[in-house]
């Protein structure tokens, strides 16, 4: 009789969840998240029978783009819905950044770094909102029909997903998104819609997929291969 495959080590977080969710890190640590109750054979349980989707997982992050840091200075070029946008920093009292053609004008009494940083994603937050909302707004139509209630965004920056459907009615999007080609976005949004009515990832979940966006495989290639801006 041979010894059962040792499991991998893995960081265990226990909330007032319903059940039980293994993350995959970008540096390749893992998580599993767990309802405060659940036995410690059940969640060794779970995630031996994840082993095959976390060997797929892992070799996929480890072909992704290592991370872009852009700098945070005047005439740095930083991306809105996969399109550039030049920095325009000016000294004066601080103002709200606009966008004026492709110029970003940050006004701030002390240009730094730390400050052009926070500016900076205090911007791509309102952006986030707005094109996140909308796009939601898009797609959701579909779903209405179908007796579901819209889901209430929330933007999170987050480590290693880029969406997530809560059953308590929020959907989670990753401030990042807000930088990468709008398909990319139109395909999280699509995905996690798509778990109002399939929570897991099986045959169902994939039909509904294949149904609303039929290119939606491609949408996902591009998004595993794009560097994040770290």
């Amino acid at each position: 009789m041979t010894d059962a495959q040792p499991l991998p080590e893995y960081t265990l977080i226990r909330s007032d969840r319903r059940s039980l969710e293994l993350r995959v890190l970008t540096d390749q640590r893992l998580e599993i998240r767990a309802p405060r109750r659940t036995a410690q054979s059940d969640i060794d349980d779970f995630l031996r029978s994840r082993l095959s989707w976390l060997a797929r997982t892992r070799a996929r992050l480890a072909q992704r783009a290592a991370p872009l840091t852009l700098p945070l200075a005047h005439g740095a070029r930083h991306p809105l819905l996969g399109q550039p946008v030049q920095l325009h920093i000016l000294t004066g009292a601080r103002r709200a950044p606009f966008l004026l053609g492709d110029r970003l004008q940050i006004q701030l009494p002390t240009p730094d770094e730390a400050s052009i940083g926070r500016a900076l994603d205090d911007w791509y937050r309102h952006q986030a909102r707005t094109a996140f909302n909308a796009e939601i707004d898009r797609q959701f139509p579909f779903y209405a029909a179908r007796g579901h209630a819209r889901p209430t965004l929330r933007i999170k920056r987050m480590k290693s997903r880029w969406g997530s459907l809560s059953t308590r009615g929020y959907i989670n999007l990753n401030l990042a998104l807000i930088q990468l080609p709008r398909p990319c976005l139109e395909y999280v949004v699509a995905h996690e819609l798509c778990h109002l009515e399939h929570m897991d990832h099986g045959p169902g979940f994939h039909r509904l997929m294949d149904q609303r966006m039929p290119d939606w495989r491609a949408r996902k290639a591009l998004l595993n291969r794009l560097p994040v801006i770290a």
